[in-house]
């Protein structure tokens, strides 16, 4: 039987090896992927492209200009002579916020009355808008304490009776403390990627030998079905292996993405999830029979679920309770867990075992069925 099995390795790994476009989808794409997804898709909200429409042109509404530029959230981008000019600037995408200073700011700072300023924020990028405006709320509420402790010096007040804060917050981020939405993205990626990968480069297998006719020669020997699926997942199982090293590698290397845990253990649980994504594929591959129609059907079943319902995109918890329990089945929702446990937290394997047991359950299921839908014979 092992014989049987490394003959058919054999013989799949030269067929790979002689295709020059399969090398490149195996190797180059996903190193591609990761380039193009990890420099172009970023969470962090900064420089904000910010109009200015100044009613005051004193030094108080300078220093209010300043406050927010100095944040690094705002970059000033323009000043205006109105707020009619807003409606314009994000309508030609000149500006996402426009910051408002009525006339009269410094008279009222200066007599210690309350002054107003105005945050208009682009609306159509939601995120974007919210940010921006709690960024400046928070500033105001801020600035408001450094004024009235100013002002309160002035008026001779010591500094140790002036206001403070009733509550002094001190934040720390564990695991990711610059907040590098890169750290969070890269793993997710690979999740991504290997899913991917995994289930179009395997769905091209058996479909493209049905094309060629050689798999009625395969048919005729005395080979068994679970011989044929074993023979035909473990070249491809050390590709994916590859590509886990090589856009780990580049990870670290470009976006500098630590990997707290064990090396081998994420490579022992990424095995288990290689050995569903490449089932899967083959499965496809195997009821297609097409190699145009097994790529599509593959890449159906596997991207769009990776992408879209295993949390890289947006949180599970956000997503309806319906489509809630349809990501239960995505094997690529446990993956990322595994994987951003392992890069960022250093999370023991005692910590993910839920997750390991999904996907070793996915693992099998996979395996069951193919083994049961590859025919020893061809249909009539």
């Amino acid at each position: 039987m092992i014989r049987r099995i490394a003959l058919l390795a054999a013989k799949e790994t030269r067929h790979i090896l002689r295709d020059f476009r399969t090398v490149y989808l195996a190797l180059g794409i996903p190193l591609v992927l990761l380039l193009l997804f990890g420099y172009a898709l970023s969470m962090d909200i900064d420089d904000i492209p910010t109009l200015v429409v100044d009613g005051d042109r004193t030094s108080a509404s300078r220093d209010v200009v300043s406050a927010f530029e100095r944040t690094g959230f705002f970059e000033l981008v323009g000043r205006a002579d109105n707020a009619a000019a807003a409606e314009g600037a994000f309508r030609s995408g000149e500006a996402k916020v426009v910051i408002v200073i009525p006339p009269g700011l410094g008279r009222a700072l200066a007599r210690g009355e309350a002054a107003r300023i105005q945050i208009l924020a682009d609306g159509t990028d939601a995120n974007t808008a919210a940010i921006a405006v709690g960024y400046g709320a928070a500033l105001a509420q801020r600035r408001t304490m450094d004024l009235t402790v100013d002002a309160l010096s002035r008026l001779g007040v010591p500094a140790a009776k002036a206001p403070r804060v009733a509550i002094d917050v001190r934040s720390r981020n564990w695991f990711n403390p610059t907040l590098e939405s890169r750290w969070y993205m890269v793993p997710g990626l690979i999740a991504v990627i290997m899913a991917m990968m995994s289930a179009l480069l395997m769905s091209l297998t058996v479909a493209r030998e049905w094309e060629r006719g050689t798999m009625e020669q395969l048919l005729v020997t005395p080979v068994r079905p679970a011989e044929i699926v074993i023979g035909k997942l473990v070249p491809y199982f050390v590709i994916g292996l590859l590509q886990l090293a090589l856009i780990t590698a580049a990870g670290a290397a470009l976006f500098g993405v630590p990997l707290r845990g064990s090396v081998p253990s994420l490579f022992a649980i990424s095995g288990v999830f290689l050995v569903g994504a490449l089932g899967q594929g083959l499965l496809v591959s195997i009821a297609t029979r097409q190699q145009q129609l097994a790529m599509q059907v593959a890449l159906l079943t596997s991207m769009l679920p990776a992408l879209l319902l295993s949390g890289f995109m947006s949180p599970i918890a956000s997503m309806p309770v319906v489509v809630q329990h349809i990501t239960r089945i995505v094997p690529a929702r446990y993956f990322l867990v595994v994987l951003r446990d392992l890069f960022l937290k250093g999370s023991p394997l005692s910590a993910m075992w839920p997750e390991i047991a999904a996907l070793a359950i996915f693992a099998v299921l996979m395996l069951v069925a193919c083994a049961s839908r590859f025919k020893t014979r061809m249909d009539a």
